[in-house]
């Protein structure tokens, strides 16, 4: 019967496709709108619910899935298999989603199931039971369970780093170092078993070794994690090394000088108070492999593997502030805004993390359209923490948003006032303000800024483009301007707003045909600008393409200019541009 209903689920998906693909669905392209409406309105006004099927449920659960919406998805799968759950495909499908969505108790029930009666090859549904059993203590079972992981994918990593901190958990640490061995089996891990090692044998008390392998880790990419780190100044500490621990904070601070969790453990260091341990239990160990693993595939752009792994992180250890952040960061990266929200509202205010998290708690408020909200809560966090300059940052962006110019350039300014050790942001800053007194008109400050900004970072295509098209705008130092251009479009060819700045200074210089030439690639790349079509339209009216031109101002009106422009395009497409000798642009 199972495989039964599982094969008429995807007869009746292949059927609704054909339908759809043929162009027979009410709803699609044209319409503004790519689901089912709630209810359907004949011709006489009589509206009835459309019934709720199997069939919609697991169509909807998979469109869901597949658009990474997985709390939809789970609900669809969810409500399916409660009214079928003898079905293994349906049983698959919301264990997937469960797990997906960070329903870990839902995905545990089924994954339990799953192993039972459907498909003792699961991979995911054997991982889940795996860390239930650590999360319980029972770790001859975790062991054996373990032992049947197929090694691919990330479980080549996962097995052998698992199956060390349940081994040590028993007490058997030659075994867990050698578990560790494994790794040495695929190219490029010599460096990460380095960081699980020097982990696991700091503690597992042996002194020597995870000396030892705490540098070697240090000398890699792993270096660069603040948890190394972290990790390793508290074994200095532990073995009366203060001051190395010390050092090895302050080269971390120089390198990052912003990083919340360093300049926490300076200031305990400093104060000569205690500092809590990375790990204090091989449970916590486990926790750790799971949340590195989940932040070495984030990086990799894997995102969705990344969040089950954080979100395993957290079924053995709830109180890991760091999968939270890195849960949040994943969700912001994919436009989630809500479940980004969720996230960093969990990290505790003892956290170093804290501050960073409610900046990003008021952004995310201020795009889901709570403005007021989030702008009193950044100027409260502004007030608090004076020698920060995150939440000044956050004020400047949100007022350039809202298109106050002036309080952006107050914010930025109070920033570069208090930028401490924070140097390596100050050119940012000062484009960010340049921009800011430009809108303002107050050209001469955002000339400034822009020549400062320039200064400190010369090859960069941004400041390159606006200081270049300012000129050009002007009609200021065009030789200058050209040459900044030219450079900009050398170092992002395909970008059509510098490609547009170039072909707009061209235009200035009334060389019309290399105008065109770069305005209609910028068009070609940037279709859906006002101002590079009204700019494209301009070009085409000095080279005799008059009906071309209005075409192009057609379309930029279309495309919704600023209100300001609004009437000056329609002036051209009435009138025309005046002759050279008479034209006022």
């Amino acid at each position: 019967m199972s495989q039964q209903i599982g094969r008429k689920l995807i007869r009746l998906a292949a059927g609704v496709g054909l339908l759809i693909g043929g162009g027979c669905s009410a709803v699609g392209p044209g319409t503004g709108r790519d689901y089912a409406p709630e209810v359907f309105m004949d011709e006489g006004g009589v509206s009835k619910d459309i019934p709720e099927t199997l069939a919609g449920q697991y169509l909807a659960g998979r469109h869901a899935l597949r658009e990474e919406d997985t709390e939809q998805a789970y609900r669809f799968f969810y409500k399916a298999y409660s009214g079928n759950d003898q079905d293994a495909l349906l049983r698959d499908y919301t264990f997937r989603s469960a797990l997906a969505n960070g329903n870990m108790q839902t995905a545990l029930t089924l994954a339990q199931k799953i192993l039972q009666e459907d498909n003792r090859d699961n991979e995911m549904a054997r991982l889940v039971v795996i860390l239930n059993a650590i999360k319980e203590g029972r770790t001859e079972e975790a062991y054996g369970e373990l032992q049947k992981v197929d090694p691919r994918g990330i479980n080549i990593l996962l097995k052998p780093v698992l199956s060390a901190w349940v081994l040590l958990a028993s007490s058997e640490q030659a075994a867990a170092i050698e578990s560790l061995d494994q790794l040495d089996r695929y190219d490029g891990f010599k460096l990460l078993k380095s960081y699980h090692l020097a982990l696991l044998a700091h503690q597992a008390g042996m002194v020597d070794l995870a000396a030892e392998q705490y540098e070697a880790a240090l000398k890699g990419p792993s270096g660069q994690s603040v948890r190394l780190v972290q990790s390793y100044g508290t074994f200095l500490i532990e073995t009366g090394r203060a001051d190395d621990a010390r050092k090895l904070f302050e080269d971390y601070k120089k390198r990052f000088p912003q990083s919340p969790t360093i300049n926490k453990l300076l200031e305990l260091v400093g104060d000569g108070k205690s500092i809590n341990p990375l790990i204090s239990n091989p449970l916590e160990g486990a926790a750790e492999a799971l949340y590195s693993s989940a932040a070495i595939i984030g990086q990799e752009q894997a995102s969705s593997t990344a969040i089950t792994m954080a979100y395993f992180a957290l079924m053995l250890r709830p109180d890991l502030t760091v999968a939270n952040v890195l849960l949040a960061e994943l969700f912001e990266d994919r436009d989630q805004d809500e479940k980004a929200l969720e996230y960093y509202e969990r990290v505790p205010e003892k956290s170093p993390y804290f501050l960073n998290a409610q900046i990003r708690v008021a952004w995310l408020k201020y795009k889901l359209g709570q403005e007021d909200n989030a702008l009193a809560s950044v100027k409260k966090l502004a007030k608090e923490n004076p020698a920060e300059i995150e939440p000044l940052i956050v004020l400047a962006d949100m007022s350039r948003d809202r298109k106050d110019w002036g309080g952006a350039a107050r914010a930025y300014s109070k920033a570069i006032d208090n930028i401490g050790d924070a140097k390596g942001r100050l050119w940012s800053l000062l484009y960010a303000r340049g921009i800011a007194y430009e809108r303002m008109k107050v050209w001469e400050k955002a000339e400034a800024d822009l020549l400062a900004a320039l200064e400190l970072r010369p090859d960069h295509p941004q400041i390159l483009n606006y200081l270049g098209y300012s000129w050009a705008d002007r009609g200021e130092k065009l030789d200058e301007a050209k040459k900044l251009l030219i450079k900009a479009v050398s170092l992002r060819p395909q970008d059509g707003y510098i490609v547009d700045s170039l072909g707009w200074l061209y235009y200035r210089v009334e060389d019309f045909r290399n105008a065109t030439l770069q305005l209609e690639k910028a068009v070609s790349l940037q279709p859906e600008d006002p101002t590079i079509n009204d700019h494209l339209g301009d070009a085409y009216w000095r080279v005799g393409r008059k009906d071309e031109a209005r075409y192009q101002w057609q379309r930029a009106l279309w495309l919704e200019p600023e209100p300001d422009q609004i009437p000056l395009i329609q002036n051209k497409l009435k009138n025309g541009l005046p002759p050279i000798d008479q034209k006022t642009k």
